[in-house]
């Protein structure tokens, strides 16, 4: 399909009161989701229910120690307590993700969602025009393409082994070969799941 890879975003790092904020936010986040007490995260990080509870209010400024014990006590990797906690539902309207194009119009792609822990899903929104067929390089060893057609005719797959789709039908195939993507009909829309190993 080929929407790519996007260079790594550089930001400034946030001021000292901006990253307590968030790490008591995320501390508080994960800890709540997993159900656990402050006594009971407190003791297996080693630290005291007192200053856990100063580290969700956001009255403390813990140091690389305390946060490199908070995430094994919390089994997540140090950097989620640095980063921004994510909302249990996120919703991301019609027209909002980042909107890629094919060079000859054919294609329209919009991220919708992606993962960053273990195997890296996106998931993006298709639009689709008749123009004769997409031809789609390989990605990388090991990708998995799903695409979903929700509206019109999609012929889809790889090169050598293209199958039909109408609404309602999912084709699961290799993306690390080349594949194709050819509206059959006007306005052909699509979910299409990447997944990389």
């Amino acid at each position: 399909m080929g929407p790519g890879h996007q260079h790594p975003r550089v930001v400034d790092p946030p001021d000292p009161g901006e990253l307590r904020t968030r790490i008591a936010a995320t501390v508080s986040d994960l800890r709540s989701r997993t159900g656990r007490s402050l006594a009971d995260v407190a003791n297996a990080a080693g630290i005291g229910k007192s200053t856990l509870h100063a580290i969700e209010s956001g009255d403390a400024n813990p140091g690389i120690e305390t946060l490199w014990a908070l995430a094994r006590a919390l089994d997540v990797p140090f950097g989620a307590l640095l980063e921004p906690p994510t909302p249990s539902v996120r919703v991301v309207r019609a027209d909002e993700g980042p909107r890629v194009d094919s060079e000859d119009a054919g294609m329209m792609a919009r991220l919708l969602a992606t993962t960053a822990h273990g195997a890296r899903v996106e998931v993006y929104a298709l639009s689709l025009a008749p123009t004769g067929g997409r031809d789609a390089a390989a990605h990388t060893g090991g990708t998995t393409e799903h695409v979903l057609v929700t509206r019109g005719r999609l012929r889809v797959g790889p090169r050598e082994q293209p199958v039909h789709l109408e609404v309602g039908d999912l084709a699961s195939f290799p993306g690390d070969v080349p594949h194709i993507y050819d509206a059959l009909e006007t306005d052909t829309k699509a979910v299409l799941i990447i997944e990389y190993s």
